[in-house]
């Protein structure tokens, strides 16, 4: 079911930056996806392990906010496809390790070349001051996002 912020009218959409951010995300997301031919969440599953290196799959879950489930899922239908490395834990057989395999370090180099075309094509005709000023005001409201969850946290 989609919310009402969805069904505003194109004139009324811009005037709540959270709602074109939302938007933006969405559909920058699908389209970089479809470019890769991978979902996003997997994705971004590739981008957080290269970050990370081996880790538990609990652990990954919990960094990008997924269910353990989904995440199992994942991980397993991303090694039968040898994008990425699974073991058990010898510290504790409790717990699955993962890990890039090449084959998904490659897809993270290609997602890099992908990346930097898209970026380019999205930011056709911006001017540099007005990408520096939509950085700033990003930057800012990042800012007050964190100042906000380390006062609720």
């Amino acid at each position: 079911m989609r919310s009402e912020e969805e069904h505003l009218p194109p004139e009324q959409e811009g005037k709540n930056p959270f709602v074109l951010l939302t938007h933006l995300h969405r559909d920058m997301s699908r389209t970089f996806s479809q470019q890769m031919g991978m979902s996003f969440s997997r994705l971004l599953f590739l981008h957080e392990l290269w970050h990370a290196g081996e880790i538990s799959q609990t652990e990954l879950a919990s960094r990008l906010s997924m269910e353990g489930t989904l995440l199992t899922r994942f991980a397993k239908q991303m090694e039968a496809a040898g994008l990425i490395i699974r073991r058990v834990d010898p510290r504790d057989n409790r717990f699955t390790l993962v890990s890039l395999a090449p084959a998904g370090q490659q897809v993270l180099s290609e997602m890099g070349t992908h990346a930097d075309t898209f970026e380019a094509e999205l930011l056709e005709g911006v001017s540099k001051e007005d990408l520096a000023h939509m950085m700033r005001t990003m930057k800012q409201i990042q800012n007050n996002l964190s100042r906000r969850l380390e006062h609720n946290g």
